[in-house]
């Protein structure tokens, strides 16, 4: 099985009123060339929009609530190449691959779950390929590394790139909850 591990490093740019700062990863895939993935491009009230861009790789973008600085899985919506994809989800699910995020692109079924109980580390499976994707260090050596595993193209990489960019703590049931938790305070910082 091919097997091939990608680094992405992290980049800020904190020029200007800090609500235009923008953060991301950017790096190389091998013969897919570069990548940028910059969260949040733009910000329409309270959603959050990251966006993917590379030498060969489709124009990608993810938007959803805003949870920090990304979007997150809540009233998500993804686009890949101009096409909306739909996404679904359990959200009540007890295990991680029953939580998991299902979605439909270019004909094959993905499903991107957690692979730990920490939000550092995700999987992005499709028939005969699995890529995996984890985030580790701090500040200025925060990292996001891709391992491939099969015969991966540009929708799939594009797919686990962008997922970098969001939050995805409602993938475990830890991270459900905290998430509920974060916006049923900032729901109540409105009424204050």
């Amino acid at each position: 099985m091919q097997r091939h591990t990608y680094t992405l490093d992290h980049w800020e740019d904190r020029s200007g009123h800090r609500t235009t700062w923008t953060f991301g990863y950017r790096g190389a895939l091998g013969e897919f060339g570069r990548v940028e993935v910059v969260y949040p491009v733009s910000r329409h009230g309270d959603r959050h929009v990251t966006a993917v861009s590379g030498d060969t790789l489709p124009a990608t973008s993810f938007s959803g609530w805003a949870y920090g600085r990304k979007p997150s899985l809540h009233l998500g919506q993804l686009s890949v190449g101009g096409a909306g994809i739909r996404l679904q989800r359990n959200r009540w699910a007890q295990t991680r691959a029953g939580r998991a995020l299902r979605m439909r692109v270019a004909g094959r079924e993905y499903r991107y779950l957690a692979t730990g109980s920490r939000h550092r580390d995700r999987a992005l499976v499709r028939d005969g390929v699995e890529i995996r994707t984890g985030r580790h260090g701090r500040g200025a050596r925060k990292k996001a590394t891709l391992t491939v595993l099969g015969p991966a193209d540009a929708t799939d990489l594009v797919l686990a790139a962008v997922m970098c960019g969001v939050n995805t703590r409602n993938l475990t049931r830890g991270g459900a909850v905290r998430a509920f938790f974060n916006r049923s305070l900032n729901w109540l910082e409105v009424f204050q």
